[in-house]
């Protein structure tokens, strides 16, 4: 017990001491923050003081600045200041001041002119040897009479200003009152000193005295502010001006005054305050911390206790005794369960946990032994080989996989270092250094090469480390290996099919890739020439289109044996895709050589290919580039390949063509105007002009077909020859196709609205109409004009466009027909199927061209292709349009050949939408057809 009250006295004491000194410490320190914030008080006040001088000052003297500008303004505007002679003025003889010819003295008007527009007062004052006289004034005195006649104060500051010829700004007694004032020298041509102005403006101090008298510092202090002289100008209202002088005189110690002085004014603020009343002020509101401080000391003590009795009189939880028995009977190794309890979180329950966690540890050290010896049944039969070596790379202990993978038996691997049973065959340096890597490392792994009892060589991943002991030193090597022979192998055909086309087992685009920078390098290094290839088949597609792609896919594996067996090891062929193909040749000696190479090749490819029962034969078109003359990237080296590729497409087909530096720079600007038709669209460049159609027989319109037109804004406006060949095989024919026709459905809409009914035609491009959504598309393009009749639109084929599908644009057309859309086949004639498509594609029109009647009443030919193309027309029941009538004759010897509709610039060239209908109201048939119908 004793132990226990001084353990607690140990802990209560200090903090005694401390909660007895602390309320002094605070309450000091409190008085001494209050007595701050008081004397922080008396000067915010003495600065409110300061400010509301400042501010009324800075008010009135701008006002006054103004009011001097225009006295100033206004003597001048009188004439040239000047003294002429003398002239007497309430007994006084004072020099005559005139401006031009105007008296001043006693002249009024100019003071009291700026008075009644700015207030205050004016004057003007003439110099008398050293002092200035008020001549014209409307500062009056107590009477009301004016102040004419009077002195200025010659003792002061402004006198001694405008004496030296300076202006003065600043507050001035005039006759016992404050003015905000301004006193600036009159100087005549000599430059002497003969006069003064005044600008006056009398305070109103209300609201200072006011402000003053009922400020109050404390109890008793107070507050004064003295003017130049020190003579009390106002005073807080509770001290006598006696107690407040006598105060300011002496100065007691204490007492504390705050000055602050006001320059502009001459004045001093001062707020005065007792220190005994300000140290009683600041002890009273002390003492609330003081209590608080103690109450917060009373608290804390009851917290100490109540902690004391938690932390130190309870966590023992039992007898002492007791506990020094647990300890003793732990140490003698007795952990058996004897039924004690003890109290949570107390040293007793503590003592008894450590016996549970002891009796725990003990149980697990038995489970460990168990886990050792099924660790040892695992190293028996793990599937990997395993073997542990001593510190000298001995082998003492292997397990049965690894005498099912060496072929040594246990017997003959104990003793002997791996490398004596075949361990990293290739290289017996090489083990030595893997033990000095795990000794150093603590482990090594990594492929090796090794070689069974039999001979045989297997691949083995190998993993050693090390094992030390607590000295930190080597006891064991131990390894661990599997055969992943299988894996390798897997591990190659996966290489194989990643850089491998999987249908013609050739070179893919990665190993292409490799194999260029390799030869480049090689290339350079040698000095002989490489050429980079591009090839892609001719006719390839209508094989898979009528044989079916198996076949494609026959024909493409035996490309690749020809093409592989016709060019040297060296040499590499690599499909890019689709019959898409690249040639490397290495090592050549010059560039025919590469020529005659690749003709041959071409050769090869143009045999025919046996496929079922059918022979088949296609060709190719080739592209090549030769570095180092093309000294380029090999991406670039690639693509200059492809654009020679697509240069012998173009020529032909089936042919051989070396890159082009002129002809790459033609790609490029081609792709560059293409970009630039394109930009056209959104910019809204694009315009539909219409040509008629008239029927001779009728003599009436009875359509338009609508051309596009470029309206460009730097090249004006461009024909569809300057643009439609360069977007005429990309996807954007197709959008510009939409939007022909949506504009010209909606110029449908106008014209119908117009009381105007004729069918509008539209060109079409062999991209757009082969596209497997056209009908699709166009039934979306109605929907958004549904008050337009679908018959009221045609579209126009052209028949120089080379379609693949022409069973599939027959299609098409049918399912539009059924739309109600009609179709014409135009520019027949001139293209090279003309009776192909005649034949198989369900148009209702045929449109012969226009280069065939032009010259048809000169050229006996032309004119026998007109009437054949009428005459089939009426064979396979098609109407025929003419195009190109640019005359009367002509018009009459198509009537007589049984075509009545025609178009050309013999009825009228296109025209703006706009102007469509004045000239559909004006069209009269020309007398010639009108005669030849007799």
């Amino acid at each position: 017990m004793q132990k226990k009250i001084s353990t607690i006295w140990r802990f209560l004491l200090p903090v005694l001491v401390l909660l007895a000194v602390a309320p002094f410490v605070l309450t000091g320190q409190q008085a001494s923050q209050q007595l701050g914030h008081i004397h922080a008080g008396a000067t915010e006040q003495a600065h409110t003081l300061v400010r509301l001088l400042d501010v009324t000052e800075e008010l009135v003297s701008e006002q006054a600045n103004a009011a001097m500008r225009l006295l100033k303004q206004r003597s001048m505007e009188l004439g040239t200041v000047n003294v002429d002679g003398m002239v007497q003025l309430q007994a006084r003889s004072l020099p005559n001041l005139k401006m031009g010819s105007t008296e001043i003295t006693g002249h009024f008007d100019l003071v009291d002119g700026v008075s009644d527009l700015f207030g205050g007062t004016a004057t003007m004052f003439v110099r008398s040897g050293d002092s200035f006289v008020r001549i014209a004034t409307n500062v009056k005195h107590d009477n009301g009479n004016r102040a004419v006649g009077t002195l200025l104060n010659p003792k002061g500051k402004v006198i001694r200003a405008l004496l030296a010829g300076k202006e003065y700004s600043g507050v001035v007694d005039i006759l016992g009152q404050p003015y905000i004032t301004r006193y600036d020298p009159l100087i005549d041509v000599n430059g002497n000193v003969i006069g003064a102005y005044y600008i006056g403006y009398k305070v109103d101090i209300k609201v200072l005295r006011d402000t003053v008298q009922n400020m109050r510092q404390l109890t008793t202090g107070f507050a004064v502010i003295l003017d130049e002289t020190n003579n009390i100008r106002f005073l807080s209202s509770h001290v006598t001006a006696a107690k407040a002088i006598n105060l300011l005189q002496s100065r007691p110690d204490n007492w504390e005054f705050v000055t602050e002085s006001v320059p502009k004014w001459g004045f001093n603020v001062i707020v005065a305050y007792p220190l005994s009343e300000a140290r009683a002020v600041s002890l009273a509101n002390a003492w609330f911390v003081v209590f608080a401080g103690i109450l917060l000391g009373t608290l804390l003590i009851v917290i100490i206790l109540w902690q004391l009795r938690r932390l130190i009189l309870n966590p023992i939880g039992g007898d002492p005794a007791l506990a020094i028995d647990v300890v003793k009977r732990i140490a003698a190794g007795d952990l058996a369960q004897d039924g004690l309890y003890a109290k949570p979180d107390t040293l007793m329950a503590s003592v008894l946990e450590m016996r549970q966690k002891l009796r725990e540890s003990i149980d697990t050290l038995s489970q460990n032994a168990e886990r050792m010896r099924l660790s040892a049944s695992v190293f028996d039969h793990a599937h990997d080989g395993i073997f542990i070596t001593d510190a000298h790379a001995n082998i003492v202990e292997v397990n049965y996989a690894f005498t099912q993978i060496t072929g040594y038996s246990r017997d003959d691997a104990l003793g002997r270092v791996p490398q004596a049973l075949g361990f990293v065959t290739y290289d017996d340096s090489l083990l030595d250094m893997l033990w000095l890597q795990a000794e150093s490392n603590s482990e090594w792994r990594g492929e090796t090469w090794s070689r069974r009892k039999d001979g045989d060589v297997y691949a083995a991943w190998l993993d050693i480390f090390c094992v030390r002991d607590e000295a930190n030193q080597i006891k064991n090597f131990v390894g661990l290996f599997s055969d992943i022979t299988q894996a390798k192998e897997q591990q190659q055909n996966l290489e194989r099919m990643a850089y491998h086309d999987p249908l013609t087992q050739l070179p893919n685009r990665a190993l292409l890739s490799d194999r260029l920078q390799q030869a480049l390098a090689r290339a350079e290094r040698s000095g002989e020439l490489l050429a980079v290839c591009c090839l892609d088949l001719d006719g390839f597609k209508p094989v898979n289109d009528t044989l079916g792609h198996e076949a494609g896919d026959y024909l493409l594996v035996q490309l690749a044996v020809r093409m592989s067996a016709c060019l040297r090891d060296s040499d590499t062929v690599a499909r890019l895709g689709g019959d898409e193909f690249a040639v490397l040749l290495c090592g050549l000696q010059n560039a025919d050589e590469c020529v005659q190479t690749l003709e041959r090749l071409l050769s090869v490819i143009k045999t025919p290919y046996s496929i079922g029962d059918k022979s088949v034969t296609v060709s190719s078109s080739i592209g090549y580039t030769i570095f180092p003359d093309d000294g380029c990237e090999p991406d670039t080296l690639l693509r200059h390949a492809d654009h020679a590729m697509y240069q012998a497409k173009l020529n032909g087909g089936s042919r051989v063509q070396q890159f082009d530096s002129h002809h790459d720079r033609q790609f490029r600007g081609l792709r560059q105007d293409r970009e630039r038709v394109e930009a056209a669209l959104p910019n809204q460049e694009f315009r539909l002009y219409y040509q008629p159609k008239v029927d001779l027989r009728q003599g009436k319109v009875v359509g338009m077909e609508a051309l596009i037109r470029w309206e460009h804004p730097e090249l004006g406006m461009r024909a569809p020859a300057t643009f439609l060949p360069i977007i005429e095989d990309t996807d954007f024919s197709i959008q510009m196709g939409e939007w022909v026709i949506r504009e010209a459905l909606g110029q449908i809409r106008v014209w119908q609205a117009a009381g105007l009914d004729f069918q509008v035609s539209v060109n079409i491009a062999a991209r757009h109409i082969v596209q497997p959504n056209f009908t699709e598309r166009l039934i979306l393009l109605l929907a958004d004009f549904p008050e337009i009749a679908p018959h009221k639109i045609e579209l126009e084929i052209t028949e120089t466009a080379a379609i693949e599908d022409v069973s599939g644009v027959a299609n098409t057309i049918n399912s539009c027909k059924q739309l109600g859309i009609s179709f014409a086949l135009d520019d027949f004639g001139v293209g090279y199927s003309s009776l192909t498509y005649l034949r198989r594609l369900p148009v209702e029109t045929i449109k012969i061209d226009q280069s065939f009647v032009r010259d048809m009443l000169q050229d006996v030919d032309d004119l026998a292709v007109v009437a054949g193309v009428i005459s089939l027309s009426r064979d396979f029941k098609r109407k025929v349009v003419a195009e190109g009538v640019e005359n009367s004759e002509q018009g009459l010897w198509l009537l007589r050949m049984g075509c009545s509709v025609v178009q050309g610039y013999g009825v009228a060239r296109p025209m703006p939408a706009d102007e469509v209908q004045l000239w559909v109201e004006s069209y009269r048939q020309a007398p010639d057809w009108t005669q030849g119908l007799v």
